[in-house]
C-alpha cells in the first residue's frame, strides 16, 4: 500500500479531468462552475482518498468505531462514483438529481438546498448493475453485507459500542483500543480501501478517456 502513489494519482486525475476551482471572492471558497456528472465523481474520488488517510490515522490509534464510520463514506463514495458514471456520457433523471443536490450545499446555501437525495439503494443498485457484468450474486451479497456491517458503526449499533469495551480492565477504551494485535488486524481495511480509491481511479480514468493515466494506474496494482 503505497497512500502517496494513490494521491498523486488521485490528483492527476482530477487536475486532467476537471482542472482547478474558481475563488469566488464574496462567497471566501473556491467552487466548480461545471455542474457535470464527472465532476461530483472526481471530488468523491478526492473525498474517499482523504478518507483513506484519515482510516489508516486512526487505525493506529486503535479507534475503531470512527475508522468504520469513515470506511462506510468510502464505500458510499465508489457506489456513487458507478452510480454517476454508469452510462456517462449518457446521464438520467437520478443522476441530474443527485448532481444538481450536490452542487445546492455550497458554503452558503446548504442550510436551504431544495432538492431531495437520491435513495442510496437506487445508488447501491446502480453499482451492483455495472459489478453484474463481470461477476454473479456473491457480488451483491458481499456489498449489502459490508453496508449494513459499516452503516452499524454510523448509527453506533450495539455491538459496534461493545468493540471498545476492555474485560480486563473493565472499562471502554474511550482513548483508542491498545492491543496492537487488535490494530494490525483491522490494517487489512485500510488496505482494502486503498485498493477502492486505486480501482476507482482507475474506473474514473478509463469512462473518461484518460488512456494513459489508466494504464499506469493499471500498472500500479500489477507491480504489487
Amino acid at each position: 500500500m503505497n497512500l502517496d502513489q494513490i494521491f498523486a494519482f488521485v490528483e492527476r486525475l482530477r487536475k486532467e479531468a476537471i482542472g482547478e476551482p474558481k475563488w469566488i471572492k464574496e462567497k471566501r471558497a473556491y467552487e466548480y462552475s461545471d455542474h457535470s456528472p464527472k465532476v461530483v465523481a472526481v471530488l468523491k474520488l478526492a473525498r474517499a482518498a482523504q478518507g483513506v488517510s484519515a482510516i489508516n490515522l486512526l487505525c493506529q490509534n486503535g479507534l475503531f468505531i470512527d475508522m468504520g464510520v469513515i470506511t462506510r463514506c468510502v464505500n458510499d463514495c465508489q457506489a456513487e462514483i458507478y452510480f454517476l458514471l454508469e452510462e456517462f456520457p449518457k446521464s438520467s433523471g437520478n443522476v441530474d438529481q443527485f448532481v444538481k443536490s450536490f452542487f445546492e450545499s455550497t458554503i452558503d446555501g446548504f442550510l436551504s438546498a431544495e432538492t431531495n437525495t437520491v435513495q442510496s439503494k437506487k445508488i447501491r443498485n446502480a453499482m451492483l448493475r455495472v459489478l453484474q457484468k463481470e461477476h454473479d450474486e456473491k457480488t451483491r451479497i458481499a456489498v449489502d453485507n459490508a453496508h449494513k456491517t459499516f452503516s452499524g458503526y454510523v448509527h453506533a449499533n450495539y455491538a459496534h459500542i461493545m468493540e471498545t469495551y476492555n474485560g480486563m480492565t473493565l472499562d471502554f477504551n474511550l482513548g483508542g483500543v491498545p492491543h496492537i494485535q487488535q490494530r494490525q488486524m483491522r490494517m487489512e481495511y485500510v488496505e482494502l480501501a486503498a485498493n477502492t480509491v486505486l480501482n476507482m481511479a482507475a474506473h474514473i480514468a478509463g469512462t473518461l478517456n484518460l488512456n494513459e493515466l489508466y494504464r499506469e494506474i493499471v500498472q500500479s496494482w500489477q507491480q504489487k
